[in-house]
C-alpha cells in the first residue's frame, strides 16, 4: 500500500540523498524510485531525484525557508539502527550556528563500500559551502574511514573535526562470530562482515592532518554481554588495537545509561568538542572526574571492542 501522507521516514529501504533543513529527498534501494519527505516525515512528492529537486525548491520558496549556514555537522547513526536515534543528539547541536544533518542509511541491506560511495555522493549534492564536522556513531566510523581512503583527494570534503561514539574502529568479535552462522548473514546483511574485526582493522586510518576525537558512553548491559559471550573461548576471536589507539583525544564517561546517544553529557561533550577540539569538562557532571591513570584504559562498550573482548 502507498501512502501519499504519512511515512515512517525511510528506516531500513530508503537512502537519503539531500537534505534541506530536514526536508529529505531519499531513494529506495529496491526500485530505485526517490521521494521528497517534508520534516514530519509527510510525503510532498515522488519520482525522479531531479523532479523531487525541483519541487523542493517551490517549497522552499514557498515557505520562505531560511538559508543554510556555511559549516555543516554530519551525523551518520550506528549499525541496524535509523537516524531516529541520534535524533536527541542533532536537536542538542542544532543551538549552534551550523546545519544539523542526520544521514540515514540502509545499514541492513549495503556494504561499506557502497554506504561509502554514497557518502560521497551525498556530500556533492548539499553543496557544503563551508567547514564539515562528522559525528561517527558505532560502526559508521568504519564507512567514514573507507570514504576518505577511497578518495584521491579528500581535502576536497573540507573536513575540520571527525568525533566517534562508541566506535568499531577495530571491529567486533561479536560480528565476527555472528558471520558463522548463515541466519545471521542473511538478517544482518553483507555489512556484518564489514565490521568484523579482520575487515575493520584492514582500514585504513584517518588522515593525520583532521582532528579525530573519541568519546566513551558505556552502556548499562555491556557487563551482561561480557557474561554471555564468555561462553565462546574456543571461537578464535581476533586480537585488534585498542579503540584508544586510533585518536589522541579520548573522553569517556564513566556513567553507564541504557541510551547513550539520549544523554545530556554526551550531548555537551559532543557540542564542546564541535567548536573547540577539546571535550572540557561540564561543571554539573560528578561522573567526568577520572584519575589520570584511567585516561588511556580499555572501556568495554556494547558497541565497541576493546581490550580483545568479543562485543
Amino acid at each position: 500500500m502507498k501512502f501519499d501522507f504519512f511515512t515512517f521516514g525511510g528506516r531500513f529501504f530508503w537512502e537519503d540523498l539531500y537534505n534541506y533543513q530536514d526536508w529529505v529527498i531519499q531513494r529506495n534501494i529496491i526500485n530505485n524510485k526517490c521521494r521528497l519527505l517534508d520534516p514530519h516525515n509527510i510525503r510532498r512528492h515522488s519520482g525522479t531525484f531531479a523532479q523531487c529537486k525541483d519541487i523542493l525548491l517551490k517549497y522552499i520558496e514557498a515557505y520562505e525557508l531560511n538559508p543554510l549556514y556555511d559549516d555543516t555537522i554530519l551525523i551518520l547513526h550506528g549499525f541496524g539502527r535509523s537516524k531516529k536515534s541520534v535524533q536527541k543528539l542533532a536537536d542538542s547541536l542544532k543551538e549552534l550556528p551550523m546545519n544539523v544533518v542526520c544521514l540515514g542509511y540502509p545499514s541492513l541491506r549495503r556494504n561499506i563500500y557502497y554506504h561509502a560511495t554514497m557518502l560521497s555522493q551525498f556530500l556533492k549534492n548539499i553543496d557544503i559551502r563551508g567547514r564539515l564536522y562528522i559525528i561517527n556513531v558505532g560502526c559508521s566510523c568504519l564507512i567514514t574511514r573507507k570514504l576518505l581512503s577511497k578518495s584521491n583527494n579528500y581535502r576536497q570534503y573540507n573536513i575540520a573535526r571527525i568525533l566517534d561514539i562508541n566506535p568499531l574502529n577495530s571491529g567486533s568479535d561479536l560480528a565476527e562470530l555472528l558471520t558463522t552462522r548463515k541466519f545471521f548473514n542473511f538478517t544482518l546483511g553483507p555489512m556484518l562482515r564489514d565490521i568484523s574485526t579482520p575487515r575493520a582493522v584492514a582500514l585504513a586510518r584517518l588522515p593525520h592532518d583532521i582532528e579525530h576525537g573519541i568519546l566513551f558512553a558505556p552502556l548499562t548491559v555491556h557487563d551482561r554481554v561480557k557474561k554471555l559471550l564468555s561462553r565462546f573461548d574456543s571461537f578464535p576471536f581476533t586480537t585488534p588495537p585498542s579503540e584508544e589507539s586510533y585518536s589522541d583525544n579520548v573522553k569517556k564517561i564513566r556513567k553507564d545509561t541504557y541510551f547513550p546517544l539520549g544523554s545530556d553529557a554526551v550531548a555537551q561533550y559532543a557540542r564542546n568538542y564541535i567548536v573547540s577540539g577539546e571535550f572540557g569538562k561540564l561543571s554539573d557532571d560528578d561522573d567526568d572526574d577520572e584519575d589520570e591513570d584511567d585516561n588511556h584504559s580499555a572501556t568495554i562498550v556494547i558497541e565497541n571492542n576493546t581490550e580483545a573482548m568479543p562485543i
